[in-house]
């Protein structure tokens, strides 16, 4: 995304965020429970390979459906949206159940290596591509390439067969009233976490939306950090979920480490974040985002400390009333966007965000006591 940044004119950018912010909601019933379900639901590696089988082919074929079906949508620049489209689905949506897949079966390594691996591809992609002054479809051709041999690599370990349509519908109907919960959760969160993204999409300007973007990916790498070590525990939080006091001092133990990296990253940009702004995207332009940086920052590391607060909720299988939850956290995105991005425009969206972890924070801790109290 730096190099990206650097190499394409702000109003370039901007379309390609506003793709980005779309799809990522469009996307989302393309893991509609399934890597939740997969990762609470297995009792062991027999069960687990056997939902992960079952499991991807639904989500390849819903992705395959809306592929097919965004060709007859009134897009303006259909490549790229495409492009976006298997990006984003790639990177995140099947991601996340092979994550979980391989948190089931206690075998976090495998992917944890593989992580490593696709990361320094990507990195090399990236850096050739601006060496060589590639546009932004050269880009995204060989990132996509390079995630289909990431997920090629997968397949030898997860042993990836083809299921029949009639096998996903009697799993649907086995566990389809279970599953609408996990469901429910699942796409409830991007939706409340992209709310105020997606807003500022329709709002803000190409240009103004470009420095939001650069602010926006630079906190989401930390976050994404936070929840990865956050996410490398949840075997050990299964493992112990019927014994509360232990998991509660994992949680303080993991929250700490966390929570020490966030404040320890937010310190570096109040110090030094302006010049590294300056020196890595070589653009005047780019050095408006460092108070939405810094603000984005606080705004995550308030979000990180509620997902620490929603593990309880969900090794104990409170999917229902996480979802119900959701949909007030979404009732609070979209009225603090809309009304905070009108007013102050690309400072309006971060703010927007503190709002919004903030009461996720406050509605997490009073489940989490209510749990605690209850299992003692």
């Amino acid at each position: 995304m730096v190099l990206l940044a650097r190499s394409i004119p702000l109003q370039e950018m901007g379309v390609f965020s506003s793709y980005i912010n779309i799809i990522g909601i469009l996307l989302l019933i393309t893991n509609f429970g399934f890597s939740e379900y997969l990762l609470v639901n297995s009792k062991d590696n027999i069960t687990g390979k056997d939902n992960f089988k079952k499991f991807s082919n639904l989500s390849i074929l819903i992705f395959i459906a809306i592929t097919l079906g965004s060709i007859f949508l009134p897009i303006e620049n259909i490549k790229l949206f495409i492009l976006v489209l298997l990006k984003i689905y790639f990177e995140v949506h099947l991601y996340n159940i092979l994550l979980s897949y391989y948190q089931a079966i206690n075998q976090i390594k495998v992917i944890t290596v593989t992580n490593i691996v696709s990361g320094v591809l990507f990195i090399v992609i990236s850096l050739l591509c601006y060496y060589f002054d590639s546009k932004i479809y050269s880009y995204l051709i060989f990132l996509n390439i390079a995630y289909i041999v990431v997920v090629l690599i997968h397949s030898r370990y997860v042993k990836f067969q083809i299921k029949s349509i009639k096998s996903m519908v009697l799993l649907l109907k086995e566990i389809g009233n279970d599953l609408k919960y996990y469901g429910l959760t699942t796409i409830t969160v991007p939706i409340y976490m992209m709310a105020p993204t997606v807003i500022a999409s329709l709002l803000l300007s190409e240009e103004v939306l470009a420095r939001y973007q650069v602010a926006f990916s630079i906190s989401n790498i930390v976050t994404l950090i936070s929840v990865s070590i956050l996410q490398a525990n949840y075997p050990q939080f299964l493992s112990i979920r019927d014994d509360i006091r232990a998991l509660r001092t994992a949680l303080i133990r993991v929250g700490f480490k966390i929570i020490s990296f966030n404040i320890v990253i937010f310190l570096i940009f109040i110090t030094v974040g302006k010049d590294l702004l300056l020196l890595v995207y070589k653009k005047a332009a780019y050095a408006d985002a460092y108070l939405p940086i810094l603000m984005l920052l606080i705004a995550y590391t308030i979000f990180i400390f509620a997902s620490i607060l929603a593990v309880i909720m969900v090794v104990h299988k409170r999917q229902k009333q996480k979802s119900k939850f959701h949909i007030e956290f979404i009732i609070i995105s979209l009225l603090s966007g809309l009304c905070l991005i009108h007013l102050y425009g690309i400072l309006g969206v971060t703010i927007s965000y503190i709002v919004l972890y903030t009461y996720t924070a406050v509605r997490y801790l009073y489940m989490y006591n209510k749990i605690h109290k209850s299992l003692l």
